[in-house]
């Protein structure tokens, strides 16, 4: 008899709808193998400037997440020309936060495959998309003089 082996996978945020419209970027989840919690933030964290990042409520609990991202809010807090914001979920309690990604289907290189409108705001665009490794990010640039 064959003895069932436990394998251990660690909690994900897992993105199931992404919104970008009317000056905001609305994102849904779930928290796949985290357990029950409340009160979670979506931290949108800048890849070129060193600790600038929003800190954002999400509504939801139990497993499931919302929060949707002001895009005047992000287009203040652009420095550069060109501007990622990587995307992640602070689960009270938890050391450490959770990649926003998807990662649990069967549909491999989103990046190539799944693509949002690009918003203008406050003189840029804003667009969110899917990283080579399926996680979640905003790009923003300068639109052109």
């Amino acid at each position: 008899m064959d003895q069932a082996t436990a394998v251990f996978i660690p909690a994900q945020a897992e993105v199931e709808e992404v919104w970008p419209r009317d000056g905001q970027v609305l994102i849904r989840g779930v928290v796949a193998g985290g357990g029950p919690w409340e009160d979670g933030e979506l931290v949108v964290r800048s890849r070129e400037s060193a600790g600038s990042e929003l800190r954002l409520p999400t509504a939801g609990g139990g497993s499931r997440f919302e929060a949707s991202i002001s895009l005047d809010e992000l287009a203040a807090a652009c420095s550069g020309a060109e501007q990622t914001w990587d995307l992640h979920l602070k689960l009270p309690g938890r050391a450490g936060m959770l990649r926003l990604g998807r990662h649990l289907d069967d549909i491999v290189g989103k990046k190539r495959i799944f693509t949002y409108p690009a918003q203008a705001v406050a003189g840029m665009w804003i667009e969110p998309y899917y990283t080579v490794k399926d996680n979640l990010s905003i790009a923003c640039s300068r639109e052109a003089s």
